[in-house]
């Protein structure tokens, strides 16, 4: 009886633990993401868990928009936009999306820019399947437009 109560003990002490540790890679990052830009007063800045790309592909997106010109200027500069129309896309590293990368069917973070809304939108992808859901769910907002 002792030693049943011990793995009991063991095993509700452990849980915590697991569940941290199973805590997808892309929640902290979208944390991360949100508690850096959040930090700036010229920013309004949105965290969206999960994000429905389709019936059954969720993704986290962190969404900053500058609240003036000066911010917008600013958020250019750290991403590397240079286009003022149209939207700018890249992939970018988890955890530090201004570092452009060729995809590698890894976690990324895609970035979508819209100089006329002055947003950014960071989408935290895990797999391939997010990531073509967010192509497909992206082709169809132009489509429909």
């Amino acid at each position: 009886m002792k030693r049943l109560f011990f793995i009991l003990l063991i095993v509700f002490f452990s849980i915590p633990a697991l569940v941290d540790a199973q805590t997808p890679h892309r929640v902290k990052a979208a944390q991360m993401l949100y508690d850096l830009y959040d930090s700036r007063t010229d920013l309004t800045v949105a965290k969206v868990e999960g994000f429905k790309l389709n019936d059954s592909v969720k993704v986290d997106v962190v969404i900053v928009v500058a609240d003036n010109a000066n911010a917008w200027n600013q958020l250019c500069k750290e991403f590397d936009i240079r286009s003022q129309k149209g939207v700018t896309t890249w992939t970018g590293k988890l955890n530090k999306p201004e570092t452009r990368i060729k995809w590698d069917g890894k976690s990324c973070c895609k970035a979508i820019a819209s100089p006329s809304k002055k947003t950014v939108c960071f989408y935290l992808l895990n797999n391939s399947l997010q990531y073509e859901s967010l192509m497909d769910y992206q082709m169809n907002l132009m489509m429909n437009k």
